[in-house]
């Protein structure tokens, strides 16, 4: 009788069963190896391409459409269209390890993030080193990572959607359905997710010295239970933004203190986490720029920070119906300007008014580049705002450091091509990854450093929170006039 498995190598990880009718991504996804794909496995985002070697299934439509006929003889797939009838070797090049956090050296210049297979549920671990978690509370998603305190080492990622989207994909609609009695159940929501990967470690025999977690404002309110109405109105008064201690499956669990109402931990974090690159790089002023639900923005100098958020919407963090990350909705609408399908005002040309522009499995509609609009005229008008408040000038701004898994993707060329940045910065601008993640790894693990002796902030955190003003750009008359400005499509000089 034939068999139902089917033996599925990967080149330089292993040979892994792979049921009849399976996807290679499933495969890839259940040891650890990628990352929940960015489109939901319908072939539409082209994140997890593959070269099948041998055993190569017939291509799909999606194949077709995203790989030249040359490719596909040479084997290339998307991992989620491919179902192998044979025994395969695959050569997998958008492996989680080169993905999610892998420019975390530019951030220490000691150290990158690597990334190894955890043991299987029950299996005996051997050695255990001491292990701390870092999370990111990230409005739409949420991550956690088990890491070596000294080493840097990640020994095991975890990723999933925030349950908290239930009742709305921003924080707006959170701290409205909170007002209305569900906040126990939204705290609940994050805790629960953030304990499930927590308990499997401890299951395989980790035991986490500490769990050091970054959010924005309203994510560490609902994560804490705290009453969020002070931020649901102006002066828009959090309860705390000092560091919050509570406990995760009997594990002491910090929260790293915010800024402001409008400025979180997760950019505390990112600030902390830069400031170290710019110590490598010898650089007095770089901005931070985070961009997902919302776009936070760190303007760092010698003399301290001056920091605000905007509010993007859906455009950064995966537009068309969350259907592509924000990096392809940047790159996508640089495509259209420069095939002259759409102008500088972000019309649609005359044929595609109407229907909108096929992309792939997609179609791009008029809403879609509205929002795009939205969010990137908000974004350099919150810089114009920063460098003025500042007095400085733009050229004084030597790097750029571009945080999340936005920032990781984006093509800087199409940034600059739509007016995101200001053109003249093209050069200096770098992706650094989830600095977020990475502050409160470099938070945690001096915290391993004074343990026992009760400290919860660091130095380096405690000078941040003083040497840090928070802009409302709300609150600044000029920010409407360079909002309109901005609108244009084009690249555009500060």
């Amino acid at each position: 009788m034939e068999s139902e498995e089917i033996k599925l190598q990967i080149i330089n990880e292993g040979t892994f069963s792979l049921a009849k009718g399976e996807n290679v991504l499933s495969v890839l996804i259940r040891h650890n190896l990628f990352d929940v794909s960015h489109c939901g496995g319908h072939g539409t985002c082209g994140k997890c391409a593959v070269r099948i070697k041998s055993g190569a299934p017939l291509p799909k439509p999606g194949d077709r459409r995203r790989f030249t006929p040359k490719q596909l003889r040479e084997g290339w797939r998307l991992a989620c269209l491919a179902k192998p009838q044979q025994d395969c070797v695959v050569e997998a090049t958008s492996l989680k390890k080169s993905d999610f956090i892998m420019d975390y050296s530019l951030l220490t210049g000691e150290m990158s993030f690597e990334t190894c297979v955890s043991p299987a549920e029950g299996e005996e671990t051997e050695n255990v080193k001491e292990t701390i978690v870092v999370g990111d509370l990230g409005t739409t998603t949420i991550v956690l990572l088990l890491v070596e305190p000294e080493s840097g080492k990640v020994i095991d990622t975890f990723r999933a959607m925030n349950p908290q989207r239930k009742y709305g994909a921003d924080v707006i609609s959170r701290m409205e359905a909170a007002l209305e009695g569900k906040d126990g159940e939204l705290s609940e929501m994050v805790k629960g997710c953030a304990e499930e990967p927590v308990k499997r470690w401890i299951a395989q025999g980790y035991a986490p010295e500490r769990i050091v977690l970054a959010g924005n404002t309203v994510m560490t309110h609902l994560f804490a239970g705290y009453d969020v109405s002070g931020l649901a109105k102006a002066p828009f008064t959090p309860v705390t933004t000092e560091p919050v201690m509570t406990q995760l499956c009997d594990i002491p669990c910090v929260l790293l203190p915010g800024i402001s109402a409008f400025v979180g931990g997760d950019i505390t974090a990112g600030i902390l986490a830069c400031r170290e690159q710019m110590n490598i790089e010898h650089a007095e002023t770089a901005l931070l720029i985070d961009l997902g639900t919302n776009g936070e923005l760190a303007l760092m100098g010698k003399d301290g920070v001056l920091c605000t958020a905007t509010a993007a919407g859906p455009a950064f963090e995966g537009g068309f119906a969350a259907q592509i990350p924000g990096s392809d909705v940047i790159a996508m609408a640089a495509e259209l300007l420069e095939k002259g399908r759409m102008d500088e005002t972000g019309l649609l040309a005359g044929p595609y008014f109407e229907s909108g522009v096929p992309y792939g499995e997609l179609t791009i509609r008029q809403e879609d580049i509205r929002n795009l609009q939205m969010a990137k005229a908000a974004v350099f008008a919150g810089i114009r705002i920063l460098l003025e408040e500042s007095g400085r000038r733009a050229d004084e701004v030597q790097r750029v450091y571009l945080a999340g898994g936005f920032g990781y993707k984006l093509d800087v060329e199409a940034a600059c091509k739509i007016g995101l940045i200001p053109d003249s910065w093209r050069e200096r601008t770098i992706a650094v990854g989830n600095a977020a993640l990475a502050g409160a790894y470099l938070y945690g693990k001096e915290l391993s450093r004074q343990a026992g002796n009760g400290v919860v902030e660091t130095e380096a955190v405690k000078k941040i929170k003083r040497n840090t003003k928070s802009i409302n750009l709300a609150e600044r008359e000029a920010f409407d006039a360079y909002y309109l400005q901005a609108m244009e499509l084009k690249k555009k000089g500060i």
